[in-house]
């Protein structure tokens, strides 16, 4: 079994390798691969300078314990969170939920380093394309999106040395105005606060399990990365007994 580990802050600067594709029997443990990423120059030093305090998640953000059967194909090796105060939030939101922003940047600044907090609040545009929009809709993979949230903010948090992430994004109807998404990151300084928010609200929009459909004057329009596709209505399992209206 082919696996590709992906290493984060010490264990990649002490190896030189942002991930390595290692080969493991099936049925191994997370303590095997550990074992192999040992031979790796600069691994076991690095390893040793954390007092062998390693997270291991799977490509789903699940953690994984030493004993943890290794059946994902793409694993995350990473030190602990600095300090060990890191906060992770992240959250599905529906019609009718209210996320309170200013309660939120205040639970999160009280992890160490909080030297800057960034917020970023998405809302649904009243114009796009020449047009004026209707509504949203958010249909979203229930399984799996809250999994795929953890997983970014997890992978940012490390990668930018972060003390705190929170991701929550709204599924359903939203209105013109309405918040779509909501990211608010804690850390040192400006330097890593503003391009890590940034790269989360990218990857969210990339990788995360949702799909809207833009309901503006003209009709129903699916948004499906760079490409926008009109839709019948006929064909629409979406629709509201009323259409969104402004």
């Amino acid at each position: 079994m082919r696996v590709k580990v992906k290493l984060y802050s010490i264990l990649r600067d002490s190896t030189g390798l942002r991930e390595v594709e290692i080969e493991v029997p099936r049925g191994s443990r997370v303590s095997d691969v550990i074992a192999i990423l040992m031979s790796i120059n600069g691994f076991k030093r690095a390893y040793e300078a954390i007092g062998g305090s390693i997270l291991v998640l799977d490509e789903s953000g699940s953690r994984l314990e030493g004993d943890s059967s290794v059946e994902s194909n793409v694993i995350h090796v990473m030190p602990p969170p600095a300090g060990g105060s890191r906060i992770v939030e992240v959250g599905v939101l529906r019609e009718g939920d209210d996320l309170d922003v200013g309660a939120l940047e205040s639970r999160l600044a009280k992890a160490k380093p909080n030297g800057a907090v960034a917020v970023f609040v998405g809302r649904v545009k009243e114009f796009n394309g020449g047009e004026r929009v209707l509504g949203l809709y958010y249909e979203y993979a229930e399984e799996l999106l809250e999994h795929v949230l953890r997983r970014i903010a997890e992978e940012e948090a490390a990668r930018w040395g972060l003390a705190g992430v929170a991701v929550y994004h709204y599924v359903g109807w939203r209105r013109v105005g309405e918040k779509t998404i909501i990211v608010a990151v804690v850390g040192d300084s400006r330097k890593n606060v503003f391009p890590a928010l940034e790269e989360i609200v990218e990857r969210v929009k990339r990788e995360a399990p949702i799909w809207k459909v833009e309901y503006r004057e003209s009709g129903a329009y699916y948004i499906l990365g760079d490409r926008i596709v009109k839709s019948s209505p006929s064909t629409l399992l979406t629709q509201k007994p009323s259409q969104p209206s402004s």
